[in-house]
């Protein structure tokens, strides 16, 4: 049936289309869609459509999809039948997929044919929307060059990047990120997964001169991935550098660890050592960290510490055999040149071992240094230490480490410095950490203005 063609029906019918239109575009979807159903099917093309966008919109996506497939078949050309297709197969295949399953990817090949063409980047259109979901689906499971693949059917010149926008708390509006903004984290994200550098760096930095303002720490992510290449590509003190800056804002284990490797990269064991160290400390996964037991191992050894050295090479084994994870080409020539094999001992054995003797190494690094709480903040989750000295340091509450007690003006505590960052002042500073109750309140002086 051409697509101008229109079956309005009796007057009854059409008062009772009107009032089914004027109850969608109020957004009223559920009542539009109780009103589309009574007239449904009437062989209009746009009773079908509208009755369709309703479902989709009232979160009824299966009966979105059936009266979508049947308006599909009165028209297979009418493009706003074949957008509301498209979208009701995402709805219901595409948006909460877990894996690129086969059903996905016949669901996400029908979009395709369904929403490409010259409109195929349209807001109206889920093509777009859906190539990201599979190149995703398949980056976050592997190193996976499908990814980069799907990604391929994409021009990215033509995605958006105004960010989107929905609905917060209350009544503010969040934003999120760009199509733009999501293909190039995805890309550059599987890139170097695949240690693909120079393409890896090259579209890192392009993300970042044409994305504008960034969301979900991507300015990190994306910055993250060029000092990386950098390292990678043979110039590890510029990352050295860069990774430093960025820790200073996400001070986590990976983020310590990548400074140790370009630091062992340029030759420095000295902070090879120390933010190995850093990172060892941190309360994230031992799984996550593996890269700086090895460095750490390796540093020891450069030392002439070599059974110290073998334990953490044994760590290392110990959590890959323990989670069925393959050991690197590079891990095992380790083990075959110190001499480590035989049965693994358990790992977090080696872990509680090993604790004790990192937190040894970092108080001979940074020694504690004592101070009084001079300022709560009003909300309760960061405050000022003042020493004797009358230098003051911020800390948050995630690093008050005494349990037993909870921070307040006045009280007396020790504490260590690191590397922070001022989001409100935009530079670098220095703040507390591993902060506690003094152990003897007594033997420490108070801070007198």
């Amino acid at each position: 049936m051409p697509t101008s063609v229109r079956h309005t029906g009796s007057v009854n019918n059409q008062k009772a289309r009107a009032k089914a239109d004027q109850l969608r575009k109020a957004g009223r979807f559920e009542e539009a869609a109780a009103e589309y159903a009574a007239l449904w099917p009437d062989g209009d093309l746009w009773t079908g459509w509208g009755y369709a966008h309703s479902l989709r919109k009232s979160r009824r996506a299966a009966e979105a999809l059936e009266v979508a497939r049947a308006l599909y078949v009165l028209d297979s050309k009418f493009p706003p039948g074949r957008s509301v297709y498209a979208w009701a197969v995402y709805d219901l295949c595409i948006r909460t997929a877990t894996a690129p399953e086969p059903e996905v990817l016949k669901a996400a090949h029908a979009i395709i044919r369904l929403s490409g063409g010259e409109h195929a980047y349209d807001p109206t259109s889920p093509f777009a929307k859906t190539v990201l979901r599979v190149a995703k689906l398949y980056a976050s499971n592997a190193a996976d060059v499908r990814a980069l693949e799907w990604l391929d059917k994409l021009d990215v010149t033509r995605l958006a990047t105004d960010p989107g926008k929905r609905q917060g708390d209350g009544d503010r509006e969040q934003e999120f990120a760009s199509l733009r903004e999501q293909y190039y984290g995805i890309r550059t994200g599987s890139l170097a997964r695949l240690g693909r550098w120079q393409p890896c760096l090259e579209t890192a930095m392009r993300a970042v001169s044409e994305c504008g303002q960034l969301h979900h720490d991507n300015h990190v992510w994306f910055a993250r991935r060029i000092a990386l290449a950098k390292q990678r590509l043979g110039r590890p003190q510029e990352a050295f550098d860069e990774l430093q800056q960025l820790a200073a804002r996400k001070p986590t284990g990976f983020m310590q660890a990548d400074i140790a490797a370009a630091a062992w990269a340029a030759g420095d064991q000295v902070s090879t050592f120390k933010y190995a160290l850093q990172a060892l400390l941190t309360p994230d996964d031992i799984g996550y960290k593996l890269r700086a037991v090895q460095l750490m191992g390796q540093v020891l050894w450069q030392r002439g510490d070599l059974e110290h050295a073998r334990t953490h090479l044994c760590l290392c084994l110990a959590v890959r055999e323990s989670r069925g994870w393959k050991a690197s080409e590079e891990l095992m020539k380790l083990a075959s040149d110190w001499d480590v094999s035989g049965p693994r001992r358990d790992a977090e054995a080696i872990v509680r071992e090993l604790r004790s003797l990192w937190k040894d190494w970092s108080d001979e690094l940074s020694p504690r240094r004592t101070g009084i709480i001079s300022k709560m903040l009003s909300h309760g989750r960061a405050g000022f230490i003042r020493t004797n000295e009358k230098e003051s340091f911020y800390f948050a509450i995630k690093d008050w480490k005494d349990r037993k007690t909870h921070p307040i003006e006045g009280v007396q505590v020790t504490f260590v410095t690191r590397p922070g960052f001022d989001p409100k002042r935009q530079q670098s500073t220095t703040v507390a950490c591993e902060v506690r109750t003094a152990p003897c309140l007594e033997a420490v002086k108070r801070v007198t203005d």
